[in-house]
């Protein structure tokens, strides 16, 4: 009987192994079912739009990652002033630029935008505005007055991408301001970033690897209550779902969308946080269409990772 009971419980134990190694085989064969799935629901959404899309998310807790054409270059438009307002934050943490500082903006600037929320909320000549108020304008109203004078305070564009590329990302570049860009409508494609390398940015940022603590929640709470488009990223999700976003946004004609973006990070019921990177370049649908296939994929990536 002794023998027995030996010999049954090590016929247990290897009968639990196996058991075990069978249930971690299905659990690792459920998690890549679960991403082909979602990929087949995301391309099925995608196919019935006549654009390229381009799509990249990071779960910020596991850094479960998922993408789509996630290492093609994408026209940024107004998402590069994300990397800008970094690199301004950044330049005030080193004392290279004074946090009290006034921004002067002088008539001959103000003349050349003919759009611009600064410059028609600030009605008046050669007037100065805090450093706050300038990103205030920038991240949540996305104004292009109030990016080009950032760019002109932390030395250009080209000094922006120095300063992202040395953080890693080699695939996000700024060669245009905005003013340059409206001269030649081309340049907005030389101003591109990499899906992957935007959500990676985004996630760095959200883990305050890049700025500090009481800077990256003042830059978060700017972009979480932004005043730009609404119908992208959040237009699907639940009524009251915090999102911090940037939006980017070009149409030169009724017939083409040269691009229709959204990048930002998705606060999800279950405490997990999502870096996302949806870009839509060259959409030949409407504008509205456009913005709704955002807001479609969006909304089935955070039915995945809710």
């Amino acid at each position: 009987m002794k023998y027995f009971s030996i010999w049954a419980s090590a016929l247990f134990l290897l009968f639990s192994l196996g058991c075990n190694q069978s249930k971690v085989k299905n659990e690792n064969h459920h998690e890549s079912l679960n991403h082909n799935q979602l990929r087949e629901r995301l391309t099925d959404s995608i196919s019935k739009y006549k654009a390229l899309v381009g799509l990249s998310v990071i779960d910020i807790e596991t850094n479960d990652t998922f993408s789509i054409n996630g290492t093609t270059g994408f026209a940024m438009q107004s998402v590069y002033k994300l990397p800008l307002a970094l690199a301004v934050l950044n330049k005030v943490e080193k004392g290279q630029i004074e946090r009290n500082i006034r921004v002067f903006f002088s008539n001959e600037m103000l003349d050349k935008y003919a759009w611009s929320p600064l410059k028609r909320q600030n009605p008046g000549n050669n007037f100065y505005m805090s450093l706050d108020s300038v990103l205030m304008y920038m991240m949540a109203y996305s104004d292009n007055l109030a990016c080009d004078i950032l760019f002109d305070l932390v030395g250009g564009t080209t000094e922006v991408e120095k300063f992202i590329g040395t953080l890693g990302f080699k695939n996000i570049h700024l060669k245009y301001t905005e003013k340059e860009m409206g001269e030649e409508s081309s340049r907005m494609y030389v101003n591109s970033s990499h899906p992957n390398e935007m959500s990676a940015l985004l996630k760095a940022f959200y883990e305050r690897k890049i700025i500090n603590k009481i800077n990256t929640d003042y830059l978060l709470n700017l972009m979480i209550n932004d005043s730009t488009s609404h119908k992208r990223i959040i237009g699907n999700l639940p009524i009251g779902t915090k999102v911090a976003h940037k939006t980017g946004t070009c149409q030169e004609s009724d017939s083409l969308i040269n691009a229709c973006n959204d990048v930002g990070i998705i606060y999800l019921p279950n405490g997990k946080r999502i870096a996302i990177a949806i870009f839509v370049m060259n959409s030949k649908e409407s504008y509205e269409e456009t913005e709704k296939l955002i807001a479609i994929l969006s909304k089935e990536v955070y039915d995945f990772y809710k």
